[in-house]
């Protein structure tokens, strides 16, 4: 693309507090073609010491933005303008990570997320236009769903159907040989832990549906989150019954006998 070109899309695009660096903090509101998006996408890279490191923000947000956001919107059909204005990154230094040391590289907030620069900026999740990420945005799209039986409950098939459709074949590429190793080996470890409570083999028999329906046609996807149906209850139980509903729906029945011979209550 011309340079020229390009700068002239991003400054359309990037709007700067006043007497705020360029690459400290950042607001998208538009995107090439797209005079106005329905949330806006905020970063702030004031906790970073790496001039680089903060380079790669603008990059970074334009891509959640621009990319990455209409991806999972087009993937769960959530409008999120609903529960957010606007989202906002807040990018650190290891040294000066704010949260548990034990925590992840990455937490999802209300409408927001805390994120540690080599998980983010710097990571190694890439594309032509820079680093951008699939992970903690989706958690602020789930934060819609209701309550959920795992916090990483279809982020495998989300994440990988992001990759695809904001143009990044080989993460895709990758991410589906995993998902196929995992699944071949689903069985095998299911049966050295048949042991743990019936409720955490229901979830897992759940994440492999999930990743099986997902590998046998990308599109399932689509369809987990709209027959995912209202929440009806906070118990486990309840929960594990609403997606296990939703999976077999989704498989035409198929679903039923696996999730039921794999610790799911009946539903």
């Amino acid at each position: 693309m011309n340079r020229t070109l390009l700068c002239s899309m991003m400054i359309a695009a990037v709007a700067l507090p006043p007497g705020a660096l360029a690459q400290d903090q950042i607001t998208v509101s538009s995107c090439p073609g797209e005079p106005k998006i329905p949330v806006t996408f905020e970063i702030d890279c004031s906790h970073l010491k790496d001039s680089q490191s903060k380079e790669r923000c603008v990059p970074f947000v334009m891509n959640q933005a621009c990319k990455v956001f209409p991806a999972y919107r087009k993937i769960t059909g959530v409008n999120l303008e609903r529960w957010c204005k606007s989202v906002k990154y807040t990018i650190y230094d290891k040294d000066s990570w704010p949260h548990k040391t034990g925590d992840a590289g990455g937490i999802a907030l209300h409408c927001a997320a805390d994120y540690m620069a080599q998980y983010s900026v710097d990571g190694d999740i890439k594309m032509a236009s820079g680093p951008y990420d699939t992970h903690e945005l989706l958690h602020v799209y789930q934060d819609t769903l209701g309550t959920l039986t795992n916090a990483h409950i279809l982020f495998g098939s989300s994440q990988a159907e992001a990759m695809k459709l904001v143009g990044d074949a080989a993460g895709f590429e990758r991410w589906v040989g995993q998902m196929k190793k995992e699944t071949a080996g689903w069985e095998a470890a299911y049966q050295k832990e048949a042991s743990r409570p019936a409720a955490d083999r229901c979830v897992g028999a759940e994440f492999q549906t999930e990743e099986t329906l997902y590998l046998e046609d990308n599109n399932n996807v689509y369809q987990f989150y709209r027959k995912l149906g209202p929440t009806s209850g906070k118990e486990m139980n309840e929960r594990l019954a609403r997606f296990n509903r939703m999976f077999d729906a989704v498989s035409g029945g198929k679903s039923r006998p696996f999730l039921l011979a794999h610790g799911c209550p009946a539903y």
